[in-house]
């Protein structure tokens, strides 16, 4: 039995219809594509991610040990389907989907196999995903982290990810020389400069078996967590304060994966993806309302704070096994992103906002138009009741000041409301995915 026919059996009929109606779908999109734009010029479609649009099937494929994604299967089917509906070479290259998309010539059918028949082509081409199945590791270069004593630093990741029992992996020490002779060995040569590109050093990987595009959603789905999850512990638990001139906040880069050779380039668009779809931000920077920010510091004052932080939120881990909850995507990504720009944003005001939106976001319904603090003191109310003078008597009435005043007093009762707030909504967070297990 091929792998393709192995598929159809595990998901069921019904999900595999699924799948061949979105990638039937592209290919009505494809085809209404011009090959020329106004100019004269050249146009080449991209398909839909799918990853929103499959979301359930990911769940099942998950269940039933497939380490692929559903949209990579229906990308596969629609350029089989493309192949046969297409007149010419070039409008099939042109309607054929991003290059990266189909790097892997297994799943990438070509003008040579015109004739066959579509049977022939799924058959072939989803079963070609089989072979691309393989352990990988996803790594997130960091920036904006204290650079003194690396070592320390990576002894205190490496007991948080054992302490936390998830598969990552960092790569701070200076010592990447020695660990580049062991994950590339043969070389005629090693240095520093080459082992921290091979490493996209400083950074931090996620290990995980699937295909290319399987893991590097799953990897970047677990990074982009921790990460967020990090600054938010960093900031509540900080460690020296230091603000340096020229230290400036960097867009995320593009993950690579570990042994790949590539390079991890700035991103600049990713305000304009949901939470859940955004890349892992490895910029580490963070700001304490001093119209500047500094770099994040690890040091003994913080560090056993920090990992009793992640240990008590470790429920937020547990729920990302299953990454495609929709939990996940309502709940947990947006919170942790909206925390984590409160970490970051230099007005004390604009923190207060956000951890107040924050709220907004975990208990108001989409639909509400008025008395959004109602909701949330019901939302308390029904999870932490302990919590709703904190909201009512503190975090309200210092929000209902910004909004009139246009301006907090930078003063240690400010910072400690803030600091207790984000603890607040990281617990109410946990309280809320705990009530809906």
């Amino acid at each position: 039995m091929s792998f393709r026919d192995t598929l159809k059996v595990k998901v069921g009929p019904e999900r595999y219809a699924h799948i061949g109606k979105e990638a039937q779908t592209e290919l009505s999109r494809a085809l209404e594509m011009p090959l020329k734009d106004k100019f004269d010029a050249d146009q080449y479609y991209s398909p839909r991610p799918l990853l929103k649009e499959f979301a359930s099937e990911a769940e099942h494929f998950d269940k039933v040990g497939l380490r692929v994604l559903p949209a990579e299967v229906a990308h596969v089917v629609f350029r089989c389907k493309l192949l046969l509906a297409t007149k010419s070479e070039q409008e099939f290259n042109q309607k054929s989907g991003l290059i990266s998309l189909f790097a892997n010539r297994a799943i990438s059918p070509n003008w040579t196999d015109k004739q066959m028949t579509f049977d022939q082509l799924e058959d072939k081409y989803v079963s070609g995903l089989e072979p691309d199945i393989r352990e990988r590791t996803l790594l997130s270069h960091i920036s904006s982290l204290n650079p003194d004593q690396p070592g320390s630093q990576q002894a205190f990741f490496e007991d948080l990810f054992s302490s936390l029992s998830v598969p990552f992996i960092s790569f701070l020490d200076e010592d990447l020389v020695r660990k580049h002779t062991r994950y590339e060995a043969g070389l005629r040569s090693y240095d520093s400069a080459t082992a921290k590109e091979f490493f996209s050093a400083p950074s931090v990987g996620f290990t995980i078996t699937g295909t290319n595009n399987y893991c590097f959603a799953h990897g970047s789905i677990w990074l982009r967590t921790f990460l967020n999850m990090l600054r938010i512990a960093a900031f509540i638990y900080p460690g020296q304060m230091e603000f340096n001139i020229g230290n400036q906040m960097e867009p995320p880069t593009f993950p690579v994966f570990l042994g790949g050779h590539a390079h991890g380039s700035f991103q600049w668009d990713e305000d304009k993806k949901e939470s859940w779809e955004k890349l892992p931000d490895g910029c580490l920077s963070r700001s304490w309302g001093f119209r500047g920010v500094s770099n994040m510091w690890l040091d003994l004052r913080n560090c056993p704070s920090i990992k009793e932080f992640m240990l008590a939120h470790k429920t937020i881990f547990e729920r990302l096994r299953n990454p495609w909850n929709e939990s996940n995507a309502n709940d947990v990504a947006p919170t942790l992103d909206i925390l984590s720009s409160a970490t970051q944003i230099p007005d004390l005001g604009a923190k207060v906002l956000l951890i107040y939106c924050c709220l907004e976001h975990l208990f108001v319904p989409a639909e509400a138009g008025a008395e959004n603090s109602k909701y949330i003191i019901g939302g308390l109310n029904a999870l932490k009741p302990q919590l709703v003078p904190w909201f009512r008597e503190r975090l309200y009435v210092q929000r209902n000041e910004y909004a009139h005043k246009g301006f907090v007093l930078r003063d240690e009762k400010t910072f400690g409301l803030i600091k207790e707030s984000i603890k607040n909504v990281m617990s109410l967070l946990v309280a809320k995915l705990s009530a809906s297990s």
